[in-house]
């Protein structure tokens, strides 16, 4: 008879091997998966792998924005600086707009005209090289276009599923939007360097045959989720009854609605705080994003700008879904100092110039915004609680605020530092502004938990991959 022992130790898991047990399991669920893709409607199928392309094409030309403007227009660093601000606050404070309009001319006229926008503006961004002053509406319509189509693209995709369907369907759409961004500049950088100008001429035929796919393949009518058929009236005056209870009710039901106005009012005033620490952490970001292509062609080549836009998507796509609950549950207060003290730190180490700087830098400086932007998002979110769509809606606005806020500054402080030959020194100053942000957050942030959800839902992009960037409102719409 076997040892009580043995038994024991024959009843303990082993570890699991290539021919486990559980490897049928998952591949039936791949499968069921893969049968839930192919089973969706033709139109849904098509946006889901648009979604990927649309990137693709996107972040051939929006990393470079500012490289183009100075480099090949000819544009004074200030100016093109102040133009690409201008250009951030559209895409982010314009995304308020992209849920009426949508409402108003439907998904897919909004995601076509907002291509017919970008596509455009790419034209018009290749004839700047010829005529400058082209490159002010340009950059306007190249931007215009982001803020229309990605409400329209995300909410086309949520409403065509069930409700259990649509956390997988989401993140089949970030992942596609996630691998095109990753991949435009690295590809763009490539490009860039042998004709700048047939590179934007050739985007904007590519962005010319998206929207004819977008056109032909939704279709003119649009599927809705089923809904649940409605129960039988057993009473032929059952509409009666109900307009009379509804009638009788009145006084209560706006007694019952002065209350949560009160709370709303007050979640609005506890919500400043992270409002206006969300708008520093996207006005340090945006230093970031907007000027490291410029320091990258003065300090090393264009093309080392593609490897560093690439490691910041691949991070931000890789670690921010399994750190969600973490970062969820994490001291608010003490989140938010480290969190600017690795920007600090990341910034700091990009002034050392050479190209693995470059590198190292942006991995703490990514690490940072993975940590900052979502838990931003759900200190929002936290605070207004009954009204989701307007807490994203504020972190869409708090990202076109810092970014133009940071493009005017960093236009000056870019050309102050390279006119005296210590380009350097712009990041150091980057630098010693997240140092001040994280002693601020250390003072003024407060020591709020954020609720823990029990399936935290992944982080959207915004504008690079790390300012996603989680403020997309389509998000909220997982159960």
């Amino acid at each position: 008879m076997p040892h009580a022992d043995d038994q024991k130790r024959a009843r303990l898991p082993g570890p699991r091997t290539a021919r486990g047990p559980d490897d049928p399991v998952m591949i039936r669920v791949l499968i069921a998966k893969g049968r839930m893709f192919s089973g969706l409607e033709p139109g849904l199928r098509a946006v889901i792998l648009l979604s990927f392309v649309v990137a693709l094409g996107s972040y051939m030309v929006t990393p470079f924005v500012g490289v183009l403007l100075v480099k090949v227009v000819g544009l004074d660093i200030r100016v093109a600086g102040s133009l690409v601000a201008v250009a951030t606050f559209i895409q982010f404070g314009g995304s308020i707009l992209g849920s009426p309009v949508a409402r108003r001319f439907g998904l897919k006229r909004t995601m076509v005209f907002a291509l017919l926008l970008r596509t455009c503006g790419l034209a018009l961004l290749g004839l700047a090289v010829r005529a400058p002053w082209v490159a002010y509406p340009a950059v306007v319509l190249v931007a215009g276009g982001p803020a229309l189509y990605l409400p329209a693209n995300k909410a086309y995709v949520v409403t065509r599923v069930r409700d259990a369907q649509r956390p997988f369907f989401l993140a089949v759409s970030s992942a596609a939007l996630n691998a095109g961004m990753g991949l435009g500049p690295l590809l763009a950088a490539f490009l860039i360097a042998a004709d700048p100008t047939a590179l934007l001429v050739g985007l904007a035929v590519f962005f010319a045959v998206i929207t004819a796919a977008h056109q032909f393949t939704l279709g003119a009518q649009v599927s809705r989720r089923p809904e649940p058929n409605p129960e039988p009236n057993p009473e032929p005056n059952a509409n009666a009854n109900a307009a009379r209870a509804a009638i009788a009710d009145t006084d209560t039901d706006a007694a019952k609605d002065a209350k949560p106005s009160a709370d709303r009012l007050r979640g609005l005033r506890g919500a400043l705080r992270p409002v206006l620490f969300n708008t520093l952490a996207f006005y340090l970001y945006f230093f970031f994003q907007s000027f490291i292509g410029l320091y990258a062609a003065e300090k090393s080549d264009i093309r080392a700008l593609g490897w560093v836009m690439l490691l910041n998507c691949a991070m931000v796509a890789l670690l921010q879904p399994p750190l969600a609950r973490r970062i969820a549950r994490s001291d608010y207060r003490l989140l938010v100092v480290g969190s600017f003290a690795l920007m600090m730190l990341g910034t700091g180490t990009i002034a050392l110039g050479r190209t693995p700087a470059m590198l190292a830098g942006t991995a703490l400086f990514t690490t940072g915004e993975i940590l900052l932007f979502l838990r931003c998002d759900l200190e929002l979110v936290d605070r207004v609680p009954d009204n989701p769509t307007l807490a994203f809606g504020i972190g869409r606005l708090t990202a076109g605020i810092g970014g133009l806020a940071s493009g005017v500054v960093g236009g000056f402080v870019f050309t102050h530092y390279q006119a005296a030959g210590e380009i350097d020194a712009f990041w150091i100053v980057v630098a010693a502004q997240c140092a001040a942000a994280a002693v601020s957050a250390l003072f003024f942030a407060g020591g709020r938990r954020s609720r823990a959800p029990a399936e935290p839902a992944l982080p959207q992009p915004a504008a690079g991959c790390g300012a996603g960037s989680g403020a997309d409102p389509a998000q909220l719409m997982i159960p």
